[in-house]
């Protein structure tokens, strides 16, 4: 009598259970819910204008109900990041060679003291190493790596520093360049929209200092004389 009688319930708590395994695999998120500050719903961000980074970020701000504030500076030229590619090997960045490409955003010095928090992509790293080898010494495996450094500043607070980094594994088929090549472009599509994903993540973790209320000579001189009123 009591097998018929939690039957139902067990089939919806399953059917629950499942709904909620299949989400959390998909990489759904529930929108407001990353618990990034209110201090932050407002934001201007400095990365490079042309970046396929820069617009995943963008996206992934908007989806989260963080509202982008343009500066607003003297000339249109100073309102763009400054962008500068080093790269560490002189020779072809395909996968299959170790290398590091390397892309440094600077912030105006003008925005130094805005009233409108700040983050700031300060770097982005790409890169490649062998992690394993064939018996003739071929590689076998290769790592992808990427890395994003960034700053938040709120008005008021000394900068805080973030980074995020993110791998990626792929196998070497000699014999397939063109599918290799292929497959590489897409993990690092991978990786960058991932790391669109952390970003905006790591700003629940930017510390808001509360205010400090200050005291204008002004009016501590008019409440003193206020009191000896009071006291006659």
């Amino acid at each position: 009598m009591i097998a018929p009688a939690l039957t139902p319930r067990f089939i919806r708590l399953t059917c629950i259970f499942l709904v909620t395994a299949v989400l959390g695999g998909c990489g759904f998120h529930l929108k407001n819910g990353s618990g990034i500050p209110n201090e932050l719903r407002n934001l201007t961000l400095i990365s490079s204008k042309y970046s396929d980074l820069t617009r995943l970020i963008k996206q992934e701000l908007r989806y989260n109900q963080i509202n982008l504030v343009t500066p607003a500076l003297a000339s249109e030229s100073s309102s763009e990041s400054l962008t500068t590619e080093t790269q560490t090997n002189d020779e072809s960045t395909q996968i299959g060679e170790d290398s590091t490409q390397t892309k440094t955003t600077a912030m105006d010095p003008a925005l130094l003291n805005s009233e409108t928090p700040i983050l700031r992509i300060m770097s982005e790293s790409t890169g490649s190493r062998t992690v394993s080898l064939y018996s003739d010494a071929t590689a076998a495996e290769y790592e992808l790596s990427y890395v994003i450094k960034m700053e938040v500043r709120m008005p008021n607070q000394e900068p805080q520093y973030f980074t995020v980094a993110l791998q990626r594994d792929q196998l070497n088929n000699s014999q397939e360049a063109l599918a290799r090549s292929r497959e590489a472009e897409l993990l690092r599509k991978e990786l960058r929209e991932a790391a669109a994903q952390q970003i905006v993540r790591t700003l629940s973790q930017v510390i808001i200092e509360p205010k400090k209320i200050g005291y204008d000579e002004s009016d501590l001189n008019e409440a003193v004389q206020h009191t000896d009123i009071e006291t006659n």
